[in-house]
């Protein structure tokens, strides 16, 4: 079978937006941060890594957008897109040497980036308390979030290259 790298880079972006589009749609029913449980510590309420990140960098958190009279956080949108295209990207092509990576329909990739970035990378730059302080239900939230939005960019995926390729995986 061919490799398709630069097919798969763009798919990866398309991807990579749908799948922080999933992603937010399953934080509607299960919450991925506690509001009674401030973070960082000196704050009044719970911070997102986003905007943490954001502040790391020195980049505004402020910018907002409008969008059917309710203003929303145009900064903590970019970097949610960000962190679901570049991992998507890294996916896709990915996809195309080791097909392996697909197991369980993107589920244990999506599995390994919670791992690696909410058990290892957040809790060492302090995005996010220590793994002993977030309570069950934000691991639990985040863990399946992972997985799920994994799935979607790999049905993505699959389809429009199947589409494009004629190629059934």
């Amino acid at each position: 079978m061919k490799k398709h790298v630069v097919l798969s880079f763009f798919i990866g972006i398309l991807a990579g937006v749908f799948g922080a589009i999933v992603k937010w749609g399953w934080e509607v029913p299960f919450p991925p941060r506690n509001p009674n449980f401030p973070w960082p510590l000196d704050s009044l309420e719970r911070t997102t890594p986003p905007k943490i990140f954001l502040e790391q960098l020195g980049l505004p958190t402020d910018l907002t957008y409008v969008f059917s009279g309710v203003e929303l956080p145009l900064s903590i949108f970019i970097v949610h897109i960000g962190f679901s295209v570049v991992f998507a990207i890294a996916y896709c092509m990915i996809a195309e040497y080791y097909p392996r990576i697909k197991m369980w329909q993107g589920a244990v990739f999506g599995f390994f980036v919670y791992l690696f970035a909410h058990v290892i990378v957040m809790p060492l730059i302090a995005e996010v308390p220590s793994l002993s302080q977030i309570p069950l239900d934000e691991h639990v939230s985040e863990l399946f979030g992972h997985i799920v939005w994994l799935w979607a960019i790999e049905i993505v995926r699959r389809d429009i290259r199947n589409r494009i390729t004629r190629e059934i995986e």
